[in-house]
């Protein structure tokens, strides 16, 4: 019996560490955020908090700006599934395929995700300049229009969306050439010798065998698109207007800018929310892999 009370104690044990780590990053803003978020608590004003219940959240619901970040971010996000991942894999089957300089590509794609989101959207912010960037230069050769990238409206989305691509591509096609080294290769030669065809073995033989990494991936493209931020910041701040103002954005620039404390929890409180679907694919992707 003792054996055994010391066996249930050793995962418990095991986990303490991370446990320790949990605790103060994220429980307790956690549980922060959801005691301002029923309060009226603003940085401007050092007046004493009072309970209001759910009336930051109807605020914020009634808000239009609100509605607004929802659009960009579920627009960011759809960029991230239907485009980025197809692209990705796409580019990840070409270079698995390819022999010649695939070595020398796959070292190149490290080179995006070896940068900070800030070193990235600092460096793009100066090739979209209107008047010194290098991509209007360009344009300006090939006689074609020069946008204001980050003033225009739909210009200034394309914009982030590119950033947003390229730091983000390169991750997809690293993750998805690794699902392809590790596939076993007798699925493969079966189909062969069975005369199936190049678009016939991808769809029924190496798609089948990547759900599980492709999964991965998707999970993880959706929380990026969740969390979106610093590269917003850095090239748009969030404009002009609300153009790329995300839910992330929207919630730094109401508890910084407007210092409304208890309206910005109220928002990470529904944001939360929002991504709880992200704990049932999560589930899916263990199960698929176990």
């Amino acid at each position: 019996m003792a054996s055994v009370g010391k066996s249930s104690r050793a995962p418990l044990a095991f986990s303490l560490p991370a446990w320790i780590l949990i605790i103060p990053i994220f429980i307790v803003p956690l549980c922060l955020g959801l005691y301002l978020s029923v309060f009226d608590k603003s940085l401007g004003f050092p007046q004493p908090i009072n309970f209001v219940g759910l009336a930051n959240f109807q605020s914020d619901v009634k808000n239009s700006n609100f509605y607004s970040a929802v659009k960009v971010t579920a627009q960011f996000m759809a960029i991230a599934v239907f485009i980025q991942i197809p692209i990705g894999i796409f580019l990840a089957m070409v270079l698995h395929s390819a022999s010649k300089f695939a070595s020398m590509f796959r070292s190149s794609l490290l080179i995006p995700m070896l940068l900070t989101p800030v070193a990235v959207a600092l460096m793009w912010r100066f090739m979209f300049s209107s008047e010194l960037g290098i991509i209007n230069w360009v344009l300006d050769k090939l006689t074609l229009a020069q946008p204001d990238w980050l003033g225009n409206v739909n210009a200034a989305f394309f914009a982030v969306a590119i950033v947003d691509s390229w730091q983000s591509i390169p991750f997809v096609v690293l993750i998805t050439l690794a699902g392809l080294a590790a596939m076993p290769v007798a699925p493969q030669e079966a189909a062969m010798i069975d005369g199936a065809s190049t678009i016939q073995r991808i769809r029924y033989v190496t798609l089948p065998l990547l759900k599980p990494v492709l999964l991965v991936i998707l999970l993880i493209r959706i929380i990026d698109s969740f969390k979106l931020f610093d590269i917003i910041f850095i090239l748009t701040r969030g404009g002009p207007g609300t153009a790329t103002q995300t839910l992330s954005m929207l919630d730094y620039n109401t508890a910084f800018t407007f210092l409304a404390t208890s309206r910005a929890a109220a928002i990470g409180v529904v944001l939360a929310l929002m991504s709880l679907p992200l704990y049932f694919l999560w589930k899916k992707v263990i199960s698929v892999s176990s």
